[in-house]
């Protein structure tokens, strides 16, 4: 391998330019094979690659070399904003805030870091409330530290997490003040968190209120009926994409086909199936025949499950369809587990090639004895003492 040699400018501008182009591991690659000293520039040009490949490692290497050079939080604040990022992509959420609380001056991308980082951690959605309200309140809140649509995306996220309708609608509110909701990303994510809150008629309102609509405002809003429950709502939306003559993809196909799943409509479930694969050449993927066979278990359809598990064009996890099966309890019992992709999983069961917990492995036993299988039924039962599996007994408070 030829090794290329040059000052710590051309080294900073390579790194620049292959972290920028999305080349993020030839730019740490690049970074480690330097032969000059780097600058807080290279720093700042290495670190969003670190953050990119969601490497803790590198990027705690490169703040280690940045500490000994007497880089202290405020030295630098491009490079101290570049760290925090780091920290908060990789989760590591203590060092993100003890460095954000070191920090003499913050801007924008400071607190956005730390706002973002929290939202996404399952854990701290309500801390990245509180962090945005701390922005607010923040001295040079009017100034280089105001909130843009990136903070309002990641609160909205948080919002939407914990689930605060109050706490959405002040956000809106403060979007709209700020004349920020005509933001298509703002407004998609508005359209999120309304959903997750549980108000389908705002969370339509916000879609009604972008200017411009692209793919995930459809899709969002589409999930945004089938999570409450609007079918209708869900099905009249794909009409009106298709009038106003756009194409539908995956993602709002799996949100139509989630909807059909909430209302337990099997007929529609697979004409959208049909559908998406020979009117629109998309391929379902796992989750559409999730979503289709659970519309079917639902309706009782027995007939149309075992129809869609014989033309599956994928590999579906196989302990998934039998949960999907058992949703369908009395239909399961009248049937045994006999029928088309029953008899298939059943023979993986037994072999051992689709594991379970000690409930499937007496429901199959109870329903293959049901269907006089008796033989089976005892396979299922020995299956479960050779792997030592029990069924925990069931119980109630009440």
């Amino acid at each position: 391998m030829i090794r290329w040699s040059g000052d710590v400018v051309s080294w900073t501008k390579r790194i620049s330019a292959l972290s920028r182009s999305g080349r993020a591991a030839e730019a740490v690659a690049l970074f480690a094979r330097m032969d000059a000293t780097p600058n807080a520039l290279t720093l700042a040009s290495v670190l969003p690659a670190c953050a990119a490949l969601r490497s803790l490692g590198a990027g705690r290497a490169v703040h280690g070399f940045w500490l000994r050079r007497g880089g202290v939080p405020g030295a630098n604040l491009i490079v101290d904003n570049a760290v925090l990022d780091v920290y908060a992509k990789c989760g590591a959420l203590l060092s993100a805030r003890r460095l954000f609380d070191e920090m003499p001056t913050r801007d924008v991308r400071s607190w956005t870091s730390m706002v973002w980082g929290l939202a996404r951690r399952s854990s701290s959605p309500r801390d990245s409330v509180r962090l945005f309200r701390a922005m607010l309140s923040d001295p040079d809140g009017d100034g280089g530290a105001a909130p843009n649509e990136a903070t309002v995306v990641s609160v909205l996220h948080a919002t939407a997490c914990t689930g605060s309708l109050p706490c959405g609608e002040a956000l809106h509110s403060y979007a709209l003040k700020r004349g920020l909701a005509a933001e298509q990303v703002v407004g998609n994510a508005l359209v999120n968190a309304y959903a997750k809150c549980r108000d389908a008629q705002m969370a339509f309102r916000a879609f009604g209120e972008l200017p411009e609509k692209d793919m995930v405002s459809w899709g969002t809003v589409t999930m945004a009926m089938a999570v409450n429950g609007r079918c209708r709502e869900a099905l009249l939306l794909l009409s009106l994409m298709l009038r106003r003559g756009v194409r539908p993809d995956a993602a709002v196909f799996l949100a139509l086909l989630s909807a059909c799943r909430h209302a337990g409509l099997a007929n529609q479930a697979m004409e959208i199936l049909d559908g998406m694969r020979r009117v629109y050449g998309i391929a379902p993927g796992k989750e559409h025949y999730t979503c289709a066979l659970d519309a079917c278990g639902r309706a009782g359809r027995l007939d149309k499950f075992e129809e869609i598990v014989r033309h599956m064009t994928v590999e579906c996890d196989d302990h998934q369809v039998l949960g999907v099966y058992c949703a369908s309890v009395s239909e399961w019992r009248a049937r045994g587990v006999a029928g088309v992709g029953g008899e298939q999983l059943w023979e993986r069961f037994v072999d051992g090639e689709v594991d379970a917990g000690g409930g499937m492995y007496a429901f199959m036993s109870r329903s293959l004895a049901d269907a006089g299988r008796w033989e089976d039924a005892c396979a299922v039962r020995e299956r479960m003492t050779a792997r030592k599996i029990e069924k925990t007994a069931a119980c109630t408070w009440i």
